[in-house]
């Protein structure tokens, strides 16, 4: 057992009263503002930067996977373009009829995070040609890999956050497609080049 009167008694509060005065909390609160009026804006332009690289991304791998899988079957595989609904769907067309039929390989995409198949005007694509459509291959949105990897025509895919369009094209992105290797590239917008892209 141990004895009584050993121990002292803690006291629940200390004597001081210290803590913050009205003009530190107000000093305070208005640099917090302050970092976060300038912190916030430029988050999000990060944010949606990083939005359209990745819809960009995920487009030219698609493309890519189109061309792979259609040497690998030795099958035609469209590529259609929805610019109004913001969608494109890869068919592997066994019979090369142009319509998905029972059996065939399908898959529709969707563009997200504000992202769409868009253009500003006066933009011209990789070759320097003015752009006219946000997607065209020979005028049309299609692009069809034969069982060789080539492409039915050259053509480019462009697309834009919302915030951006009637904007700037300063985080615009291009995906090309080269008719004879159906090579696919990836292209962001370079004001500094000409054609602007890098």
């Amino acid at each position: 057992m141990l004895p009584r009167g050993k121990f002292k008694r803690f006291k629940s509060f200390p004597d001081s009263q210290d803590g913050f005065t009205l003009i530190e909390m107000v000093v305070t609160m208005a640099i917090i503002g302050i970092v976060s009026a300038i912190a916030i804006p430029n988050f999000s332009k990060w944010k949606e930067k990083h939005e359209i690289n990745g819809q960009a991304q995920k487009v030219y791998f698609d493309l890519m996977l189109a061309r792979t899988t259609a040497v690998k079957s030795n099958n035609n595989v469209r590529v259609t373009f929805d610019t109004t609904a913001h969608t494109y769907v890869m068919h592997e067309d066994t019979n090369d009829d142009g319509t998905v039929d029972a059996g065939e390989n399908s898959r529709t995409a969707t563009l997200e995070n504000s992202i769409q198949f868009a253009y500003n005007t006066g933009i011209t694509d990789d070759n320097g040609n003015n752009v006219t459509s946000a997607v065209s291959f020979g005028g049309t949105p299609q692009v069809i890999f034969d069982s060789r990897g080539q492409a039915s025509s050259s053509g480019s895919v462009l697309l834009l956050h919302v915030n951006d369009i009637g904007e700037t094209n300063d985080r615009a992105r291009l995906i090309s497609v080269l008719q004879a290797t159906g090579g696919v590239d990836y292209w962001q917008y370079s004001a500094a080049d000409t054609p602007p892209w890098k």
